[in-house]
């Protein structure tokens, strides 16, 4: 390797932070004792090793509470290529190793061919049962029955009232309604 390989923070908190691996062993965890020292608590104490092999770095999980893994794949010990993107916990770091050498980029096409399907169709024939607000026209559903008929007792209800109360007021003498209203007042 002719330039150090580093670690990159991708995550939130510690952004665009770096550290170079410049040791045959380089520790990262939690605590002030490793090497590198990431404040996080989904990174445990001592949660993971770099260990120099040849040309590269060896990615050593030390039996981490959250796990490590190698782009998104969970690892317990993995051979480490330039770009690779790491999860030690909740923390994405990218293992940059870029020694000048060519590296191999992958590419993917995604599309939808227009021309090869015909407009307007769809496989599904009907989608009136999908609704959770379809109304049942036929019949009515249940419970529009039982508000129509709360709503008549209460305007029947609210009509026996009204003519209770006129009742009361023709037959009442005047002097008995003058003594109803200066007892409530």
């Amino acid at each position: 390797m002719s330039g150090k390989p580093k670690l990159i923070v991708l995550s939130e908190k510690l952004r665009g932070k770096s550290f170079e691996l410049d040791k045959d062993v380089v520790s990262v965890g939690r605590t002030d004792k490793t090497d590198i020292c990431i404040k996080d608590p989904t990174i445990s104490s001592h949660h993971c090793d770099f260990i120099r092999k040849d040309n590269t770095y060896v990615l050593k999980d030390n039996g981490s509470t959250n796990g490590t893994r190698v782009n998104n794949v969970p690892v317990k010990e993995q051979i480490l290529k330039n770009s690779d993107i790491l999860q030690l916990g909740g923390v994405e770091i990218l293992f940059d190793s870029d020694d000048g050498t060519t590296t191999s980029v992958t590419r993917t096409h995604t599309g939808i061919d227009l021309d090869s399907t015909e407009v307007g169709l769809s496989t599904v024939k009907n989608l009136d049962n999908l609704s959770p607000f379809k109304n049942d026209r036929r019949n009515g559903s249940f419970s529009q029955k039982i508000l129509l008929a709360l709503v008549i007792l209460l305007v029947l209800a609210i009509l026996i009232l009204v003519g209770a109360v006129v009742w009361m007021g023709v037959n009442q003498t005047p002097e008995a309604v003058a003594t109803i209203v200066g007892s409530s007042l």
